[in-house]
Parts: structure tokens; sequence; C-alpha cells
């Protein structure tokens, strides 16, 4: 049977066998498949994500990400437009009670005896979505400063030009077809 081979804590190399048709011992196999008691499973929340930090879009992001406007700081205003989207979410469903509040367990030994409370808090939600309209507002101000030093070119209107064959005495439109076609500036 072949060795293990994981690095250990102390930068070793793990000399247990591995175990049947995998490359690793149990120890560092991922042979744990998580608590039994479904009582322990229910109380595990540590996969459970927000997404407020996350770097990646989801489908209706994807979606949303073009039709967000901005001027020369595109990413940075659309990236934190997003993200305060996403807090706006997390902090909607934490108002509606899905469990995302952070529950803090604490046991204390007393001469009474021993004691375990559970207290709830709830995610500082307003300071992170202040946060991102702070930012927000940081990029809009510096896009206009940008703006106002380098405004965009004008782009050259064409000559126009406007033949008026006969005038209307009754008021009522008719295809004159009068108007020529835009003339190329020269």
């Amino acid at each position: 049977m072949p060795k293990c081979g994981a690095s250990t804590r102390a930068g070793g190399v793990c000399q247990r066998m591995a175990l049947a048709g995998k490359e690793r011992c149990a120890l560092h196999g991922g042979k744990s498949t998580g608590p039994k008691v479904p009582a322990r499973q229910y109380g595990n929340q540590n996969a459970r994500k927000h997404g407020i930090y996350s770097d990646t879009l989801s489908a209706d992001e994807q979606e949303m990400w073009d039709e967000i406007n901005v001027g020369t700081l595109d990413d940075d205003i659309k990236i934190a437009k997003l993200q305060l989207r996403r807090a706006l979410i997390a902090q909607a469903k934490a108002e509606e009670g899905d469990g995302l509040d952070l529950d803090v367990e604490t046991d204390s030994n007393g001469p009474a005896g021993s004691t375990k409370s559970t207290q709830r808090r709830r995610r500082g939600y307003e300071d992170i979505i202040n946060r991102l309209l702070g930012r927000i507002g940081d990029l809009e101000a510096k896009r206009a400063e940008l703006l106002k030093a380098n405004p965009p070119p004008e782009i050259p209107v064409g000559r126009i030009q406007i033949e008026v064959v006969s005038g209307r005495e009754n008021g009522t439109a008719t295809d004159d077809r009068a108007a020529s076609p835009v003339l190329p500036a020269s």
C-alpha cells in the first residue's frame, strides 16, 4: 500500500498508510462526512454565505452589468453598485428572519452553577450599506472631477440644410417632400 505523503504541521511528510483506493490516509484524505446527528447538521452554518463579498457575478447581475451606465471609472462603480445590491438583499433577508443572524453561545461556571446563554446579534448591514454608499459617492465625485478637467471631445455636427418649398395655408400636414438629406461638413 502506498504511503500518504501529505505534509504535516511540522513540515514533514505523513508516513501513514493510504486508505484503500485513495492516495491519502484517513487524517489527510477527507474521510469525514460531517456530523451524523441531524440536530448537529442543522446547526452547522459554516458553508452559509450571504454573497456580499463575492467576486463573481450571479446570472441576474450579469444581465444588469451592461445596463449600469457610468463614466470613466466604469468597473469600480459597477462593482460597488452590485455589492450595494447584494447588501440590500442580505439585509432584507435578515429582516425576514432567514437565520443569517450571528449566534453567540457562552458557558459560565459561577457560584450558582453552570449556565449557558445564547445571544443573537444582527449583522451590521447598515454599516456595510453606508460604507458602500460612501464609496459610490467618492467614485462618482472622482468621475465628475475627471470630466470637468478633461471634457469629452464634442462630435462635429454636419451641415443641416432645410428647404421650405411652400407654406401651409389651411394648417393640415401634407407630405411635400421638401426635406433634403444631411450634407457632409465642408
